[in-house]
């Protein structure tokens, strides 16, 4: 006996309805992973010296808009510890990326560990 109040078709309808619904956001993010902008030229921030010697560390999250020749355009932050923005702003407008069609963005996260390290994803 079936307790079920949908037909065999109409279930198979939803299961492919949900099925379409997060497929679009497994296949961008794949895509995106693709196509994540190439570095060529890599600038880590200075460890600020008054925050060194503070024993102050955190991460910054920075969105980069890159112009269509693989300059940095824009620097905005994202998150994290602002007082170590200005730092890291500094040293993302010199990366260097590979050349585009057109111009794009990309998320970076870095790191200031305490009381010299200083790493960057990516």
């Amino acid at each position: 006996m079936n307790h079920s109040n949908y037909s065999t078709p109409a279930r198979a309808a939803v299961c492919l309805a949900l099925a379409l619904t997060f497929l679009p956001a497994s296949i961008w993010s794949q895509s995106q992973q693709e196509n994540e902008p190439r570095i060529l030229k890599k600038v880590l921030p200075t460890y600020p010296e008054v925050l060194k010697r503070m024993g102050v560390g955190g991460v910054v999250r920075v969105k980069v808009t890159i112009a269509a020749d693989g300059s940095v355009k824009d620097v905005e932050a994202r998150g994290g510890n602002a007082i170590f923005a200005d730092a890291v702003a500094g040293a993302v407008r010199n990366w260097k990326y590979a050349a585009g069609e057109r111009q794009r963005t990309a998320e970076i996260t870095v790191t200031f560990t305490c009381c010299n390290t200083v790493t960057s994803v990516p």
